[in-house]
């Protein structure tokens, strides 16, 4: 884009929103011009004071409408400044958040547990980097009534944890009533919870709303005492901090203006004053006398556990601890913290965080999936081993939420094709026979493991050359999955809902093996057989190159599918590696493999037909040698070959790129 001096866009108008729309929509499509505009549009706000109202959500919603959610991110926080005018305004952002939530194309059943879309994702992500915004209001309110309202309930969570609440009991009440229709039971309780220490008179007034319609007429009595007023926390908390007033005197005082209840801040306040566990009980069950409630928060039930107990250390951490009280009420935030202080060795704040994660979860199961997940985070693996084997000796599992947790933690990326790379604590094999480790466990306690992620394993295992945990690993998906067999653990109807039959079970069994082993999967297994340096005197009768073949058949035995013509191609291909027409393969293993060789042709097409216990080649390929060796190549092949032929001729030493 080139400026001329002295001419100026137009910052209001219609034609100043073509103007504007147009430049958008071509930075859109080439970096540079947005940068140019942008700093076209600083400087201009710079100069004049004067800015385009409209440029900040053409930008950012139209890289989010066009999937670019991390350009949107980006571009945020370019643009925060000047030309998002209040914080409160990323909310005109979220419709097109929401249109690419349509564009995904999920639907809300089909997934086993929640996952936020890309559109949404990216709107969290810019309200995170935009402090002070109140927005809860429009944004829960927009989400009602939209197609999208399986993320009413995670974008409520979201909300309150960046201290964005609703205003106004209105704001939430839509909420509410959803949530009591279709909600979850855990969230449903905790939104209770929630909207009676924000909103304690209305919450209360909804509670009796229908008693008070049967009672039209009023009574002497009823006019006799002092209405109800809201009574909020924060002037409770000043009250109870009062040095000059004591216990007896605020008691009394709460009682003649008839406060019903006392939030988490005004109950902190009186336990600093208390002397010890037994005066906190004593003046609980004083206001529980007086009518007075303390609420069903986490702190109100954790203060009268840890009070009754007289565990007065952690009472008093509790009780002295900077956390909001809303803070205790997100577990996921709590779970972040334990795993800080764990690491930190902060002992004292990570017994009062596990005594609060232990409020907040509603069995034990859920608890110690914390905890795994908190090993697993420390890099601790003999001691997430163990709580693992502790779960299953008690019947208990991981849930999917572990799972993914421990795969993307301990796991190193691993580009398509390629093996995986060395990790920061263990070697890709170390990491692998870990993971492989705790799937074994847990998989017949009932934990569901996606077969995507086995057949990401059994990739491993190949890639890194671990054939005998490769081998062991395949033998044991078949016989656990096998429709064949009538193992108890396997088949035992008990540990699942009443309506699918043994029938149904062994066809989702048969599903998942032809999933994990896919045509694609066995001709791989024939490869990583083929990949290992041999010497000219085996130990074998066999060639170690046909173990994959030999693998292949013991798992047909088993129960699982072959698919011949894959099998067969795969070992035409690895012949052609060894025997065919000469070509610079990019690949150390291959190059070692064929001039390494010590076998002849014939030898290798024996072992293979042996091993296969019958003809694996038909009779015109067994005939042709040469076509048998020198099958079709791909074009993909064909320029693999060509780009190493000329890395070969114009670098020096750059012929051969070192791969897995």
């Amino acid at each position: 884009m080139s400026r001329v001096d002295g001419i100026e866009l137009p910052v209001s108008g219609e034609r100043a929103d073509f103007f504007w729309q147009s430049f958008v929509e071509l930075g859109l499509k080439r970096e540079v011009i947005m940068r140019e505009l942008a700093s076209y549009a600083y400087a201009l706000w710079d100069r004049t004071g004067a800015r385009w109202d409209g440029f900040y959500e053409s930008v950012v919603a139209g890289f989010i409408e066009r999937g670019m959610t991390q350009r949107a991110i980006e571009w945020h926080k370019k643009l925060q400044h000047p030309h998002l005018a209040h914080p409160n305004d990323v909310v005109r952002i979220l419709n097109a958040a929401l249109m690419l939530h349509h564009q995904s194309g999920r639907s809300p059943a089909s997934p086993v547990r929640h996952i936020v879309s890309p559109g949404l994702s990216a709107f969290q992500n810019i309200c995170r980097a935009t402090p002070g915004h109140r927005i809860y209001g429009p944004v829960i309110s927009t989400l009602l009534k939209s197609d999208c309202i399986e993320e009413v309930f995670p974008m409520h969570t979201f909300m309150i944890e960046q201290g964005d609440h609703p205003s106004s009991f209105e704001q939430i009440r839509a909420l509410l009533e959803y949530a009591e229709s279709y909600g979850p039971s855990n969230f449903v309780r905790k939104l209770r919870r929630y909207v009676a220490y924000r909103f304690p008179d209305e919450t209360n007034g909804t509670k009796h709303s229908r008693d008070g319609e049967r009672s039209s007429l009023p009574s002497k009595q009823t006019e006799s005492w002092p209405r109800e007023k809201p009574f909020k926390d924060e002037f409770g908390a000043r009250i109870f901090a009062t040095k000059a007033l004591n216990f007896d005197m605020i008691l009394s005082g709460l009682r003649m203006f008839n406060v019903p209840a006392i939030g988490p801040h005004s109950l902190r306040e009186m336990a600093i004053r208390a002397h010890g566990g037994h005066d906190i009980l004593d003046k609980l069950q004083r206001l529980e006398k007086a009518g007075i409630s303390i609420g069903d928060s986490v702190f109100s039930r954790l203060l009268r556990k840890l009070a009754a107990e007289n565990r007065s250390i952690l009472l008093s951490d509790l009780v002295h601890s900077d956390q909001h009280p809303d803070m205790l009420e997100d577990a996921q935030a709590q779970e972040s913290l334990l795993v800080s202080y764990y690491i930190a060795r902060d002992w004292r704040l990570y017994n009062m965080t596990s005594a609060i994660l232990s409020e907040l979860c509603d069995d034990e199961v859920d608890l110690l999936n914390i905890h795994f997940r908190k090993y697993v985070a420390a890099g601790d693996f003999a001691l997430a081993s163990k709580t693992v084997d502790d779960m299953v000796l008690r019947g208990m599992a991981l849930t999917g939420q572990s799972i993914d947790y421990m795969v993307s933690q301990v796991l190193a990326p691993r580009r398509l094709g390629v093996g995986p790379v060395q990790g920061s604590t263990m070697s890709p094999v170390q990491e692998v026979n870990f993971v492989l480790r705790i799937l074994q466990r847990v998989l017949p306690a009932g934990t569901s493991v996606s077969p995507d992620l086995w057949v990401e394993i059994l990739k491993r295992l190949g890639m890194t050359g671990s054939w005998n945990e490769l081998q062991r690993c395949c033998e044991w998906l078949a016989r656990h999955y096998s429709f064949q067999t009538n193992r108890a653990k396997v088949f035992d109807a008990s540990k699942y809902a009443s309506c699918e039959t043994a029938t149904v079970l062994r066809q989702r069994n048969r599903r998942v093996l032809e999933t994990i082993f896919s045509r694609r999967m066995q001709a791989a297994i024939v490869a990583w057989g083929f990949r290992k340096r041999v010497s000219s005197k085996p130990r074998d009768d066999l060639i170690p190159w046909v173990r994959g073949l030999t693998l292949l058949r013991t798992l047909e035995k088993i129960g699982v599918h072959l698919w011949e013509d894959s099998i067969r191609r795969a070992c035409r291909h690895r012949l052609a590696v060894l025997y065919g027409s000469p070509r610079q393969s990019s690949r150390l293993m291959n190059r070692l493999l064929r001039r390494e060789n010590p076998y002849s042709l014939g030898r290798v097409i024996n072992d293979i037909n042996s091993a296969w216990g019958e003809s694996l080649f038909t009779d015109p390929e067994h005939g042709d040698v040469h076509e048998l060796v020198n099958p079709p190549s791909s074009g993909m092949s064909q320029r693999r070959t060509q780009r190493t032929i000329f890395r070969e001729a114009h670098f020096r030493r750059g012929a051969f790129v070192r791969t897995r």
